[in-house]
């Protein structure tokens, strides 16, 4: 007979007897010894601490991978904040330059036919737009050429929007969701602002081409220094201050 059994059997001898709670855990302890009853104890108690350790473990591994994927997440995010903000600049510098009703050109007029020849080589203007300014008159030379130099510097300022746009689409992700919509609602108002002036220049309307303006100034500036508020918070708000110029 095992030692299980054994006490079994005793255990159903007491309770015939008539023994209650209390004499059979006291007959126990004395048929079994201190030690035995010790012994299992301890099994039981270095199994149960296996088990927390074994959960305890488990649930470490779980925080450290939750840690390094937020770690990740924020590493990114202080590379795209910086590079959007960058291309947000860029685009609504350009589009405020394109469209400012205070534009600075050279007198072309005033120039010798050797220093426009200088200039003009040097000049973002296509081959056909330079023979254009050459041939007039040079009392027409300023508007020939500042109407064909629009163009150029209207399609930079429309790359750099087109540019962000597309970060903002790819690297949205990355950007919190707040700091996500205030990019988004930027991008109509550079595009509004820019197609107004465009349709103005065409039609030699200068009313429509100051509405771009209007809008920009109305919408833009007070979003664009929103914007920036927001990232330079961002990034001040997980670590020491970075310069987000």
């Amino acid at each position: 007979m095992n030692a299980v059994d054994q006490v079994l059997r005793f255990l159903g001898e007491v309770v015939v007897y008539g023994g209650g709670s209390a004499a059979v855990a006291f007959l126990l302890f004395q048929y079994l010894g201190k030690g035995w009853i010790e012994a299992r104890f301890a099994e039981r108690l270095e199994a149960f601490k296996h088990e927390q350790a074994k959960e305890l473990h488990r649930m470490k591994v779980e925080v450290e991978s939750v840690l390094s994927g937020a770690l990740k997440l924020q590493d990114r995010e202080f590379t795209v904040l910086p590079d959007a903000w960058h291309k947000l600049n860029e685009a609504y510098s350009l589009t405020g330059w394109v469209i400012s009703p205070l534009q600075q050109f050279p007198a072309v007029s005033r120039m010798a036919d050797d220093q426009l020849e200088e200039f003009l080589k040097d000049s973002e203007l296509l081959e056909s737009q330079k023979t254009r300014v050459r041939g007039a008159d040079s009392r027409d030379r300023d508007k020939i050429y500042q109407s064909q130099i629009f163009w150029h510097r209207m399609g930079r300022a429309k790359k750099a929007v087109s540019e962000l746009q597309t970060y903002v689409a790819s690297q949205g992700l990355f950007l919190p969701p707040a700091l996500k919509q205030q990019f988004s609602e930027m991008l109509p108002i550079l595009w509004s602002a820019l197609t107004s002036n465009e349709a103005g220049h065409e039609a030699e309307d200068w009313r429509m081409q100051s509405e771009g303006w209007k809008e920009l100034q109305a919408k833009g500036e007070p979003l664009h220094k929103l914007i920036e508020r927001s990232i330079e918070a961002r990034l001040h708000s997980h670590g020491p201050s970075r310069n987000v110029a």
